[in-house]
This record gives C-alpha cells, structure tokens and sequence, in this order.
C-alpha cells in the first residue's frame, strides 16, 4: 500500500514539471534584450519604459528596462528580465546622470540628460515590436 501511495505521489508531483505558472491576467512573454547608445557610446543607467500602443496611457501594463553601466538591457514586465508580451510599444527614456533608484524615475523632479526630449509616451519617436522570438532592441541616438 505505502508503494502505490508513493507511486501515486510521483505521478502527481511529475505532472507538475514543466507547467507554467502564470498569475491571472498575465499574458505570455518574449525575451528583448538590446544596447542604448548615444553618439556611439553607451547609455549608461538609461531607463526604457514601453507602453502598449494599443493601450490607453493611464491603464496600461507597461515594461521597464534599466541599463547597465555598458547600456546593456534586458526587459521585465511581471518578473525580472521576463521579456515583454507580443505587440507594438510606444518608448519613452530617462537618462540620469548617474546609476539611480528607479523610483526616482516616479517622481518626475530628477534631472534627465535628454532633457525630456523622449518622456511622452502619446508623442514618442520611439517605436519597437515584441514578436514570438527572442527579440534584441538596438536604441541608437540621436
């Protein structure tokens, strides 16, 4: 008996393996991962937000990126580094003059080497589409 209990176990613990875990509402995600340069040289701590296109601004789930010191990124939506969902995003970027808290980014004082130029999702110059691949995302400015 103690056997088929443990067989059992087993099976069930096996059928587990391999299943997502996504959380209501969540939608499938794609990797992007990409490099910010400005003028050639890296981005250093760049913050890269995408909005769905789709989607009003006030509502919309969006991504957020931070770049390293090399303005190297990879993209987090629901957990880090997870990648983005399928679609087209509008991108807006803030560029701190050093590596900063990315709550700092919320209150809308910290000072941005951009100078806001990149900062309005509705009027963004930026553009990029998630499709169902590992996608790379080269932001060359200006």
């Amino acid at each position: 008996m103690n056997l088929l209990r443990f067989t059992v176990l087993l099976i069930m613990m096996g059928m587990g393996v391999g299943c997502e875990s996504k959380r209501p509402g969540e939608l499938q995600v794609y990797s992007v991962k990409g490099q910010a340069t400005f003028n050639g040289e890296p981005m250093a701590y760049l913050v890269l937000t995408f909005y769905p296109a789709d989607q009003p601004v006030r509502s919309a789930r969006v991504s957020r990126a931070y770049a390293d010191a090399d303005g190297r990124f990879e993209v987090t939506t629901y957990e880090l580094n997870d990648g983005m969902p399928l679609g087209d995003y509008n991108v807006i970027l803030w560029w701190p003059e050093g590596k900063r808290n990315p709550s700092d980014l919320e209150t809308g004082d910290e000072p941005d080497r951009l100078k806001r130029a990149y900062n309005d999702p509705e009027k963004s110059t930026i553009q990029f589409t998630v499709k169902p691949e590992t996608n790379t995302f080269q932001l060359k400015l200006p």
